[in-house]
C-alpha cells in the first residue's frame, strides 16, 4: 500500500473518529436535556394538580374531573391520586408509545422519576398526587435529532474525505510527474519539469532536473566520444574522407551483403605531381589543397545513394558507387575530375595538374582484392592513355529491361501472384546458439533463369512506390514460416515504408493475426535510410510493442548520437555495420569504437550484434569486446558444421 493511501486512510479514520465522538457527545447531551425537561414536566404537573385539588371540594367526582382534565390536556403517561391511607382514588395511564427504533431506546434510555405533590385540606393532608410525563414525544424528538445530526456529520465526513482526496491528488500529481521523469531518464528521455507548488517537493524536483541535465550531458559526452573514435578509426585525419581500412570494409560489405544492389562501380582518381606540390606550395598549403579537393569530391558526389568516398593514398581517392552502371559511374568520375580541375592552385610556372581516373564495374560475391586489382590496372591504362578509362563486366545479370515502367509491371505482377520467396541467414550467439534467422526477399525470374535479391529490386520498388507492398509481402511470408518452424525470424523493412500511409495499419493487422507467434518476430530497419530524427520509428515501435514483437536497427554506425533515442523507443538490438567489423582483430581504432558502442548499448539494455563476420578471428575479436551475436559467412559455417 502506498504512503499516500495510508495517509489518506489515517486522515479519514481520524476524521471518522472525531465525527463519531462529536455525534455521540451530542446525542448524550440531547438525552440529558430531554430527561431534565421530562422531569420538570412531571414535577410541574404534580404541583399544579395538587394545588387545584387543594382548592376544590374533596369528593371523588371532583378529583376524577381534575385528574382527567390534566391527563387529557398534557403529555403524561401516568396520573394517580391516592388518599392518606395510600389507596388509589383516581388513576389515568396510557402506553408509552415512542414510534422509534428499539435500538435507540436500548442505547439511549431515559430514566425519568415521577413528580409528586401533597393535596391538603387546610392544614390537613388528604392525599398524594403522582405524575409521570410520557417519554414517546422525547424519543421522537431525539430520533429527529439523530437523523438530522447524522446527515450533517455524514455530509461533513464526505466533504472532508473529498477534500483530503483532492489534496492528496494535488500532492500526488508532482510525485507522479517526478516518477515519470525518473523513468524517462532511465529510458534516455531527458525531460525537465516545472517546479511543483508543493514547497516540500520543490527541492526534489530541482534535484531530478539537475540529474536529468547531468545524464543528458553524460550521454552526449559518450556519443561525442564514440563519434571521435569512429572518426579516428575510419576517417582520414587530413580530409575527413574514409580511410583505406574503412573503405576496404565498405567494399567487402557491398560485395557480400545480400540486401545491397548486386552490381555497382568502383572508381579511382589519382592526382600526380604531389611531390611537386609539396615543393612549390609547402606542406601546410598542400594539406589545405587536399582538403579543398575532398570538398570538391563531396560536392560532386551529392545525390549518389549509399556511395562512399575515401582517401586511400597521398593523392589517390577511391569512389564506391553501388547500383550504378558503368555509364553512370563514368559520368560521376567526369564530374569529379572537372570539379578538381577547377581548383585554382596558383602554381608558379606549372602547366597544371595531371589527373588520372578509371572506373570498373563489380558484381556481388567477387573478391575485393580482385576488384581493386582490376581498377588499379584500369588506372594504369588511364595514365598511359591520358584519358578516363571505364570498363564494364560483360557478364549479364538477370535484371529486366531498365526503366520504371518495366520495374513497376514486373513487381506488381509478382506481388499479385505472390511470386516472392524468402532466404534466411542465421544470427548466432557467441556460443553458437541460434538467436534468430534474418529472412530476406527473393524474386525468381523463370524467364531469365535467375533470382533477384532484395538489393536488386528494392531500389526500383522505392522509386515506383511499391516498397511498402514488398515489405508487407516479406512480413506475410515470415509469419507463414513461423507456423512451420520454431525459430524466431527477423524481417527487414525499408525506412521509406515507415512513412508511407497505411503501412503501419496493415502491419498491425498482420501481427494481430499471428497471435502469440508475434513475440518471435523482429522487424529490422536499416540505419542508412533513416534521417537524423528517426522518422517513423516511434510509431513502428508502438505497433510492435502492442504485439510483443521486437525492433532492431541494422547497419548501425553512422548516427551514433541517436543511441539514447533508440533506447527510448524500446530498441531490442542493433547490428554493427559490416565496415566496422572487417579486419576487427587487426584494427585497433575499430576495436575502440566497437567497445565504446557496446558499453553505451549495454547501459541502455540494448543488445549488440555484428554483421558480416567473415573469419574466426573477427568472431573472437567481436566477442571479446562484448558483442553478443554474430551474422555473416562465419555464422553460416558454424551453424552448418
Amino acid at each position: 500500500m502506498s504512503l499516500l493511501r495510508r495517509l489518506w486512510i489515517s486522515v479519514v479514520v481520524a476524521m471518522g473518529v472525531v465525527l463519531a465522538g462529536a455525534f455521540a457527545v451530542s446525542l448524550i447531551t440531547a438525552r440529558g436535556y430531554l430527561e431534565q425537561q421530562l422531569q420538570a414536566q412531571s414535577g410541574d404537573g404534580a404541583v399544579s394538580l395538587a394545588l387545584s385539588m387543594s382548592q376544590q371540594s374533596k369528593d371523588r367526582a371532583t378529583m376524577e374531573l381534575l385528574v382527567t382534565a390534566l391527563f387529557d390536556g398534557g403529555h403524561y403517561r401516568l396520573i394517580r391520586f391516592t388518599d392518606g391511607a395510600g389507596r388509589v382514588v383516581v388513576e389515568r395511564s396510557q402506553p408509552d408509545v415512542a414510534e422509534v427504533p428499539d435500538w435507540l431506546i436500548a442505547v439511549l434510555p431515559m430514566n425519568v422519576r415521577p413528580g409528586q405533590a401533597q393535596v391538603s385540606d387546610g392544614w390537613r393532608q388528604v392525599g398524594l398526587v403522582t405524575v409521570e410525563a410520557a417519554r414517546g414525544y422525547a424519543y421522537r424528538s431525539l430520533w429527529r435529532g439523530v437523523l438530522q445530526l447524522g446527515s450533517l456529520m455524514l455530509a461533513i465526513g464526505l466533504f472532508w474525505a473529498m477534500g483530503v482526496s483532492a489534496l492528496l491528488r494535488w500532492v500526488r500529481r508532482p510525485l507522479a510527474e517526478m516518477a515519470e521523469q525518473a523513468e524517462a531518464i532511465g529510458a534516455g528521455q531527458f525531460r525537465v519539469l516545472a517546479e511543483p507548488k508543493v514547497v516540500e517537493l520543490q527541492s526534489m524536483a530541482r534535484a531530478l532536473n539537475h540529474m536529468s541535465e547531468r545524464v543528458r550531458a553524460l550521454f552526449a559526452e559518450q556519443a561525442a566520444r564514440i563519434a571521435r573514435l569512429r572518426d579516428e578509426g575510419s576517417r582520414d585525419p587530413g580530409t575527413g574522407l574514409l580511410n583505406r581500412a574503412c573503405f576496404g570494409g565498405e567494399l567487402r560489405r557491398v560485395l557480400s551483403e545480400a540486401d545491397v544492389h548486386p552490381t555497382g562501380c568502383l572508381g579511382m582518381l589519382r592526382i600526380a605531381d604531389l611531390v611537386m606540390l609539396n615543393q612549390q606550395l609547402g606542406r601546410a598549403r598542400t594539406d589545405e589543397w587536399l582538403v579543398a579537393v575532398a570538398a570538391a569530391l563531396q560536392g560532386s558526389f551529392d545525390g549518389v545513394e549509399d556511395g562512399s568516398l575515401a582517401r586511400v593514398g597521398g593523392a589517390e581517392f577511391a569512389i564506391l558507387l553501388p547500383g550504378l552502371s558503368v555509364e553512370d559511374g563514368r559520368a560521376v568520375l567526369e564530374r569529379i575530375c572537372s570539379a578538381v580541375a577547377a581548383l585554382d592552385l596558383q602554381l608558379d610556372g606549372a602547366p597544371g595538374l595531371r589527373m588520372n581516373a578509371a572506373v570498373v564495374t563489380y558484381r556481388r560475391d567477387e573478391n575485393p582484392g580482385e576488384v581493386l586489382a582490376r581498377v588499379d590496372s584500369a588506372l594504369m591504362r588511364a595514365e598511359a592513355a591520358g584519358a578516363l578509362v571505364a570498363e564494364a563486366d560483360r557478364t549479364s545479370l538477370p535484371i529486366p529491361v531498365p526503366g520504371e515502367g518495366a520495374w513497376r509491371e514486373m513487381l506488381e505482377g509478382a506481388l499479385a501472384r505472390h511470386d516472392f520467396s524468402l532466404v534466411d541467414y542465421p544470427v548466432l550467439s557467441c556460443d553458437g546458439a541460434l538467436v534468430h534467422r534474418e529472412v530476406m526477399l527473393r524474386l525468381p525470374l523463370p524467364d531469365a533463369g535467375g533470382v533477384l535479391t532484395a538489393g536488386a529490386f528494392m531500389p526500383a520498388a522505392v522509386r515506383v512506390g511499391l516498397a511498402s507492398a514488398c515489405d508487407l509481402e516479406a512480413l506475410r511470408l515470415g509469419l507463414a514460416r513461423l507456423l512451420v518452424s520454431p525459430d524466431p525470424v527477423a524481417i527487414n523493412v525499408a525506412p521509406r515504408s515507415l512513412i508511407e500511409p497505411g503501412f503501419l495499419d496493415r502491419l498491425d493487422v498482420l501481427l494481430a493475426t499471428a497471435g502469440s507467434d508475434a513475440a518471435r518476430i523482429a522487424v529490422e530497419v536499416s540505419e542508412r535510410g533513416l534521417d537524423a530524427n528517426l522518422a517513423g520509428l516511434e510509431a513502428l515501435a508502438e505497433v510492435l510493442g502492442r504485439h510483443g514483437a521486437q525492433l532492431g536497427i541494422e547497419h548501425f554506425g553512422r548516427q551514433l548520437a541517436a543511441l539514447p533515442r533508440l533506447y527510448a523507443i524500446r530498441l531490442a538490438y542493433l547490428k554493427l555495420d559490416g565496415s566496422f567489423v572487417a579486419g576487427l582483430h587487426e584494427n585497433a581504432g575499430h576495436r575502440r569504437l566497437v567497445k565504446a558502442i557496446v558499453d553505451v548499448a549495454r547501459s541502455l539494455n540494448v543488445a549488440v550484434y555484428a554483421e558480416q563476420v567473415h573469419t574466426a578471428e573477427e568472431w573472437a575479436a567481436a566477442a571479446s569486446l562484448g558483442v553478443v551475436g554474430m551474422t555473416g559467412p562465419e555464422a553460416s559455417r558454424r551453424l552448418a558444421g
